[in-house]
């Protein structure tokens, strides 16, 4: 049974722990990128709950004059733009047009939502939302940001609300998986990859040894004769 592997039809079985090693570095890089978009998910629902949270607080006092929001408003959106890598601005109408009233302490080149005339029509017909955009800080890689936007406080008339956006990318993240989980996913398939080279050239060798056998394949041990 095991001289087949000395036939040539047969010899891509050698290449069969190499297209294993393969498959397990295309699986893992796989699972790290959706590690990585659930942790980027998980920082965007933070984002979303602080921003629900402040507009919460806001709409608890609807008797409070809407301008008497505006420091509170202010301080909260400028502690999370402090964040690391996380972008929060404040806006309110000046003149029939939104005005970015926060001071802004960015980590990279500064990004301008409203210039993205989707995102402008989509914060002029709702409440609050999600939009991304991509765009290419200076001198750093491409990124996705993810925005959310809500207009506080509620009972107010549009022109007299503020709009709140923040938002986060794959560099807010703080929090990333630790470095012996992928050093011991490659270290699982550099010793599996070295087994079963191991296994397929033992396994090719016993094939040459019983192709080379004479006689019958599988003897028996001789049985010591009787000396009584």
């Amino acid at each position: 049974m095991l001289n087949f592997l000395n036939d040539r039809r047969y010899r891509f079985i050698l290449l069969l722990p190499l297209a294993f090693l393969i498959l397990n570095a295309v699986y893992f890089r796989y699972a790290t990128v959706e590690i990585q978009k659930v942790l980027l998910n998980e920082k965007y629902i933070g984002i979303e709950n602080e921003v629900d949270m402040l507009a919460a607080a806001v709409n608890a006092n609807p008797e409070r004059y809407w301008v008497d929001h505006e420091d509170n408003i202010r301080d909260s959106v400028e502690f999370l733009d402090k964040l690391h890598q996380i972008y929060a601005g404040l806006y309110k109408f000046s003149e029939g047009q939104l005005t970015l009233i926060s001071e802004r302490f960015f980590e990279t080149t500064p990004i301008e939502p409203l210039d993205f005339i989707e995102f402008r029509e989509l914060v002029s017909t709702q409440e609050h939302g999600k939009y991304i955009v991509g765009y290419t800080p200076e001198t750093q890689t491409y990124r996705e940001l993810y925005l959310y936007f809500r207009w506080m406080p509620g009972y107010s008339p549009e022109h007299e609300r503020y709009l709140v956006i923040a938002g986060v990318s794959k560099y807010s993240i703080a929090t990333n998986v630790a470095l012996w989980v992928a050093a011991g996913q490659w270290a699982s398939m550099a010793i599996t990859f070295v087994l079963n080279v191991w296994l397929v050239l033992l396994i090719t060798r016993l094939g040459s040894i019983y192709d080379k056998r004479t006689g019958e394949k599988w003897r028996k041990e001789p049985v010591p004769d009787d000396k009584y």
